[in-house]
């Protein structure tokens, strides 16, 4: 229940939201200028069952008169829930020095309003709660190691940057876009900031992605290499997938597995549809290896008709593709990237690859600290699995057992 009151002008600012008319104090108080508030808790029910959580809340537009209100209410986080920690008890401690945990909106990045009010001011709480509960297990618990993962870089790159390219099926300023992008980045170097005390006391500090997200260059991208889905129509047109038929001879959006040799899914897979692998196979195994040749080849010479340029910048058989450090059981029969300009934002294309406004699908690392050399830059090409080795070395502990990557001895300050 939400009551509207007017300040002392008679202007419609402040909302008070009850969790029922009989109580007298309210949930939360919002107005115009605080117009967010986050971690406040209340009762809900889920499955018939009573559940306290806490969520945020927030007024997107007030009129002056009081006749409109737009508000946010945000997903209920279970204060109870200490299924993520160990020891359980670590949980109680944490929200007793750092409140309870936050959510952060996850919807809404075409719209620039939501992305300023809702989107960006979530993903800085989020931060900063984190940033108390890791601060606390350092100095409180006595940690003497934290892997720390924050996710609101590439969350916000998926939202909104490839608005950062005027587009002409979306009404959105690039400018602004770009602005919002900035302060996502300010934000993270307030979270990284608030470790730098630790470098004063004998820490070091390693800073990793594992990709970076990249702003479509082509109006609207080849449907090849989308992560959410199956990707028909350029194998459809090759002649390696079939969608059933309505009665009128039109596309359902259903696989023809009897006339289909191969899907392309999962980004930058392709599956043969073999016998005796799936229920649906047609293809004999006999004939794999002249199959992958053919897709291969075809794929290679597949020109996007908007453009006449290719749309596949390499393509490999599973074998092959060990090289890119891909394979095993899941992995595709045939795995592609696709070439510059045609990509979605990651994981479609090699790392080098480079985007709108200079954004690119390559990762960054970043050291400081004991063990390191200082002021020193690198020409290596260090690689993910490459993480676990340096940080072992520095620890003075054993490879992991399946480690794959190296030390990046460049960086070290002592000679191994």
């Amino acid at each position: 229940y939400g009551l509207l009151l007017k300040n002392a002008a008679g202007i419609y600012d402040t909302v008070q939201i009850y969790t029922s008319k009989k109580n007298p104090q309210p949930l939360v108080i919002l107005n115009t200028q605080d117009y967010i508030k986050f971690g406040i808790v209340d009762t809900y029910m889920i499955n018939n069952e009573e559940k306290t959580g806490c969520c945020s809340y927030a007024i997107l537009d007030l009129e002056a008169d009081g006749s409109f209100i737009r508000m946010h209410i945000g997903s209920q986080m279970d204060i109870y829930n200490d299924s993520h920690f160990h020891p359980h008890e670590l949980y109680q401690k944490i929200v007793e020095h750092a409140g309870y945990i936050t959510n952060a909106t996850q919807t809404g990045g075409q719209y620039a309003d939501l992305v300023e009010k809702l989107i960006l001011p979530g993903w800085k709480q989020f931060m900063q709660w984190q940033s108390k509960a890791i601060n606390y297990c350092i100095a409180e618990e006595h940690y003497e190691v934290i892997f720390s993962h924050m996710h609101n870089v590439d969350a916000l790159g998926h939202q909104f940057w490839h608005w950062r390219k005027k587009r002409q099926r979306w009404e959105a300023d690039p400018a602004l876009y770009e602005r919002f992008a900035e302060q996502c980045y300010r934000d993270t170097d307030e979270y990284i900031g608030s470790f730098l005390h630790l470098l004063d006391e004998g820490w070091t500090i390693m800073i990793t992605s594992d990709h970076g997200l990249i702003c479509a260059e082509e109006e609207r991208q080849p449907l090849l290499g989308d992560p959410f889905g199956v990707n028909v129509r350029i194998l459809q047109e090759l002649g390696f997938t079939a969608l059933k038929k309505d009665e009128n001879g039109h596309d359902l959006k259903e696989i023809d597995w009897v006339h289909t040799k191969a899907i392309a899914c999962r980004t930058c897979h392709i599956y043969i549809n073999l016998k005796g692998k799936y229920e649906t196979g047609i293809v004999d195994p006999a004939d794999q290896y002249d199959l992958e040749e053919q897709i291969i080849t075809d794929l290679y010479s597949y020109k996007y008709p908007q453009t006449g340029k290719r749309v596949v910048a390499l393509a490999l058989r599973k074998k092959d593709a060990a090289i890119l450090g891909m394979g095993g059981e899941d992995c595709g029969d045939i795995v592609f990237m696709l070439a510059e300009g045609y990509n979605f934002d990651h994981a479609d294309c090699i790392s080098t690859t480079y985007g709108e406004s200079d954004t690119s699908v390559s990762p960054i690392f970043i050291a400081a600290g004991q063990g390191l050399k200082q002021g020193y830059e690198t020409e290596r090409i260090i690689r993910q699995i490459d993480f676990a080795a340096t940080v072992a070395a520095l620890g003075g502990v054993r490879m992991p057992a399946q480690c794959e990557g190296a030390p990046v001895y460049q960086i070290l300050a002592e000679e191994f």
